[in-house]
């Protein structure tokens, strides 16, 4: 009769209810919320590098594919190139280096319109004493 006893305990110890699953489905709707939402905050394309990297030609933008093309990271670049009287060019895409709203990453460089020579980069206009150097281009 122990025995029998012995085994009666071990199925009620592992016998597994119904509410055992409700918090991991309560998990997931949670996780789907904040997916829902985070899809809701997509950002405007942006630029992850600063004056530094544009005065050597270079131009990172970052984007949400879902809200902007690859065009629109264009124009941002052409932007960021016409003071050094360049046009951008398509250098790199990355998918999943920028931020979760933006997580694209389009990587330009800054060159002469075609037929145009432009003055060559200045870099006596690069950073001030105090900034990290950028090194050799």
């Amino acid at each position: 009769m122990g025995q029998a006893r012995a085994k009666e305990k071990t199925k009620v110890f592992f016998q597994v209810s119904p509410m055992f699953f409700w918090p991991r489905s309560g998990c997931l709707a949670t996780a789907v919320t904040a997916a829902v939402m985070l899809a809701g905050c997509a950002e405007d394309p942006y630029l992850s590098t600063d004056y530094r990297y544009h005065q050597r030609g270079v131009v990172q933008v970052c984007i949400n594919e879902d809200t902007a093309s690859i065009a629109d990271a264009k124009k941002l670049a052409d932007e960021t190139c016409r003071p050094f009287d360049r046009t951008s060019k398509l250098a790199l895409i990355q998918r999943y280096q920028c931020s979760w709203t933006a997580p694209t990453l389009v990587a330009f460089s800054c060159v002469a319109r075609p037929g145009e020579t432009p003055p060559p980069f200045a870099e006596h206009l690069s950073p001030m004493r105090h900034d990290p150097s950028l090194g050799a281009q």
